[in-house]
């Protein structure tokens, strides 16, 4: 009986996944089809590769001695076909990419059309999403996110650094004392995307160091497009990317809270799987997009200092600087 790499993919998919059942939907396989190829690969190799039944489910110990060599034929197998593809100049099957809203909307939506012109045969989809999917579950093969947090296992090329504001409403600012230093912080009501705490704390992450604020109230959300609504609409003090809040800002809508103090910026980072790295078309849309940022910098060099804000603000740079800066722009009303 030979090897079927079918039924190697699909063990090494259900210990990722966790089961098998959630390993056949990934592939598109009959859950009875599943359980028949296990079985199969179970035969061929001499013994039981995982423990599957009532509420258990994991690996067999010759489960664990055959999964590092599985995964490793996979990835070979996998990189041959890929390096074969590229003898076909025209990339062709779907491409689905992950993307937190602001940055489709800010970053992306001005490279795709090209991307798209450039290779017609391609099915390009984006999905919209606050959320980080599983792309071991082939939710989507690549994914942009701020931050690497849960995603160790990928690989993580990073775009840029976001820098990050504070900021709130002129009506929220009127409501209370002038804020001229981080303690003025204290009794405020704070919108982040940050991690929860027991306390009603929020953090402020400076450049140099973390600020514990007590605060009146926290209200969190994985949405940084939410954050700034809320507090356009005068919900408290929001930390949120500088990409996300410069509309608000240079419509008067949100104004910085202590623009001096420097942020630490945020990582922003495009990730795929280790085994797809050489994946044709993840790998031209890899490249694509990075020199298109890498041309779109170049070009708000060259405008002068009418666009610097912007190069800045996305950068991360200086935050503290660039937001100040935009602040001033604001006409009186």
């Amino acid at each position: 009986m030979d090897l079927l790499m079918s039924d190697v993919r699909l063990f090494v998919k259900a210990v990722e996944m966790g089961g098998l059942t959630q390993a056949a939907d990934a592939l598109g396989v009959p859950k009875a089809s599943a359980s028949r190829q296990l079985k199969r690969l179970e035969v061929l190799v001499g013994h039981a590769l995982l423990h599957r039944g009532a509420g258990r489910f994991g690996l067999t110990g010759e489960g664990r001695i055959f999964l590092p060599t599985a995964k490793e034929v996979l990835e070979a197998v996998d990189q041959a076909l890929a390096q074969l593809s590229d003898t076909n100049e025209t990339l062709t099957g779907r491409l689905r990419i992950s993307v937190p809203g602001y940055v489709g909307r800010e970053l992306l939506c001005s490279h795709l059309a090209g991307f798209m012109a450039a290779h017609p045969q391609l099915k390009l989809t984006v999905n919209i999403s606050a959320d980080r999917v599983d792309l071991f579950r082939e939710d989507a093969d690549v994914m942009i996110r701020a931050g690497r947090e849960g995603c160790e296992e990928f690989v993580a090329r990073r775009i840029k650094k976001l820098g990050r504001v504070l900021c709130a409403a002129p009506s929220y600012l009127d409501r209370h004392p002038a804020i001229n230093s981080v303690d003025d912080l204290a009794g405020h009501s704070f919108l982040t995307s940050g991690p929860e705490r027991q306390a009603m704390e929020m953090v402020i992450p400076g450049r140099h160091q973390e600020y514990i604020v007590k605060a009146a109230g926290v209200f969190r959300a994985n949405d940084p497009e939410l954050l700034q609504r809320i507090a356009s609409s005068g919900g408290g003090i929001a930390l949120i990317p500088l990409l996300c809040a410069e509309g608000a800002i240079r419509s008067g809508a949100l104004v910085s809270v202590l623009p001096s103090l420097e942020l630490m910026p945020k990582e922003l980072n495009l990730m795929y799987l280790p085994a797809r790295r050489n994946t044709r078309k993840i790998r031209t849309f890899v490249d694509f997009i990075f020199e298109a940022l890498e041309r779109s910098i170049q070009a708000q060099k060259q405008e002068g200092p009418a666009s610097e804000g912007g190069a800045e603000m996305f950068s991360g740079a200086n935050p503290g600087k660039a937001e100040l800066r935009m602040a001033t722009q604001v006409p009186d009303q």
